[in-house]
């Protein structure tokens, strides 16, 4: 069986394309220019239109997964890290759920997984390539003209690929798909900071700009106060960014300590850290993902039958128009309508049942998949037990066995797990209505990025400056 396997992930190995490791361990500069050059390869493909595309057909899709995906429609990056993340997602649950069995400390079973990684990867981006243009996002096409399309998505997909595991592998820090997201949820906020272009109200896109403009006006600040006008920056959404931000970073340190010590060597004493964002992001990304995939098959079906708005058996999954100018349909009602939930303050108000009820779904959803990526994702008190005990530790004072281990642990695993849940599923509901900045699931991405991010500068600098301390804890 683990020949077959090891054969297998070869001549995968083999056929797919695949980013060579450094031959030598790069220096932290080194790594920091390659992260940089990746970066800007990736916003360079944001902003290339596909060939065969019309101008009216590149637009910023309204949808959650442009944040989620790095996505730019009517660009290279269309479909952006999308295939990636939700591949990688798929396959995941397939080896937590022991569908597919794969033990990933076993060299030949960890490079199955890489191949198999990628596999799904293109297989999700020809059907997500179909579908973007079967459901007419890019206006009426030829034949020939949706087969360019379709290519030029396809292999973007791959070059995407191929940087992510260039980053991955050593060449850059972190991952490439953690910062094409924080990248872009940044840029986003930077635009509704300081961006210089004028909105139909007459005042600057960005906040910054536009309250500098606002004191020597006649009509002053006061109207900056709260914008209705699209792609807005207004105080209202530079507080609450503010305030939202502030209470991520609070929440990333909160945890809970639980003390541990070696079996073997009593003075060696430590502690298990729970944190309160437990399962991190990871219920918000698939409560979107379900969404946001709610609202792709709704429109799809929309588009080919029922486009009157006549069937009433199809007007429960969604109601959809399409506005002037826009080539994608903007949903009215149904199912989507509810999904996808209201994007600013204005329509917030203007609509309170949609609002709370997508405060409801969310939070729900992010209940129900945190509770289940515990068991799935390796997360569970019985899993944390066996990596403890199988590293030497046990819990002082209590017998060195999985089962009181993961007693201990069950206390506060499935409570943090629980309070997190409801907390990322609130910031990620209920930031757009009160017009943050890169929306609410932007900013709970970023700011666990761009932690991330610290601890592994952190870690580099030490391994750089006290080569045999790195050595000590494994870093080379």
């Amino acid at each position: 069986m683990q020949e077959g396997r090891g054969r297998l992930a070869e001549v995968l190995t083999r056929v797919l394309p695949e980013a060579s490791k450094p031959v030598k361990r790069l220096t932290l500069t080194e790594r920091l220019v390659w992260t940089a050059l990746v970066l800007v390869i990736y916003e360079a493909m944001s902003s290339t239109a596909l060939y065969g595309v019309s101008v009216s057909a590149q637009q910023a899709s309204p949808l959650l997964l442009n944040i989620i995906f790095a996505s730019n429609i009517g660009t290279l990056t269309t479909l952006g890290i999308g295939p990636i993340v939700t591949g990688g997602l798929i396959l995941q649950l397939l080896v937590g759920a022991e569908i597919l069995r794969l033990d990933l400390k076993k060299s030949e079973d960890r490079a199955l997984f890489t191949a198999l990684s990628k596999v799904f990867t293109l297989v999700i981006a020809i059907f997500q390539g179909a579908a973007y243009i079967f459901a007419g996002y890019f206006g009426t096409l030829t034949p020939t003209t949706q087969l360019l399309i379709f290519a030029q998505l396809f292999f973007a997909t791959i070059v995407i690929m191929l940087m992510d595991e260039l980053v991955q592998k050593g060449w850059g820090l972190g991952s490439g798909i953690s910062l094409f997201i924080a990248a872009g949820v940044a840029g986003q906020i930077f635009s509704d900071l300081f961006s210089p272009i004028i909105l139909q109200d007459g005042y600057f896109h960005g906040v910054i700009l536009a309250l500098a403009q606002g004191l020597v006006t006649p009509n002053g600040v006061a109207p900056l106060f709260i914008r209705h006008v699209a792609q807005r920056g207004d105080v209202l959404g530079l507080i609450s960014t503010t305030a939202i931000i502030l209470l991520l970073i609070y929440a990333e340190n909160i945890r809970v300590n639980i003390p541990i010590s070696h079996s073997r060597y009593g003075g060696f004493r430590g502690t298990y850290p729970i944190k309160l964002l437990y399962v991190s992001n990871v219920p918000v990304i698939f409560a979107s993902t379900i969404f946001t995939n709610i609202y792709y098959l709704s429109s799809i079906i929309w588009s080919r039958y029922n486009t009157n708005n006549s069937n009433q058996l199809l007007n429960l999954l969604g109601t959809f128009t399409i506005q002037e100018g826009a080539t994608q349909p903007t949903p009215t009602g149904g199912l989507a309508y509810y999904a996808l939930g209201p994007s600013n303050f204005t329509d917030a108000m203007t609509d309170p049942i949609r609002a709370v009820v997508f405060v409801g779904l969310m939070v729900g959803f992010c209940l129900m998949l945190g509770r289940f990526w515990i068991t799935v994702g390796g997360l569970s008190p019985e899993r944390i037990a066996d990596q403890l005990i199988a590293a030497g530790m046990q819990v002082p004072g209590f017998r060195r066995s999985p089962a009181i281990i993961s007693s201990i642990l069950r206390r506060y695993i499935y409570t943090v797990a629980i309070v997190g849940s409801v907390i990322v599923g609130l910031l990620a509901s209920t930031a757009n209505y009160v017009n943050a900045f890169g929306t609410g699931t932007g900013l709970l991405l970023m700011i666990g990025i761009l932690y991330q991010y610290y601890q592994i500068l952190i870690r580099e600098r030490v391994a750089e400056s006290y080569p045999a301390l790195a050595r000590l804890v494994g870093e080379v």
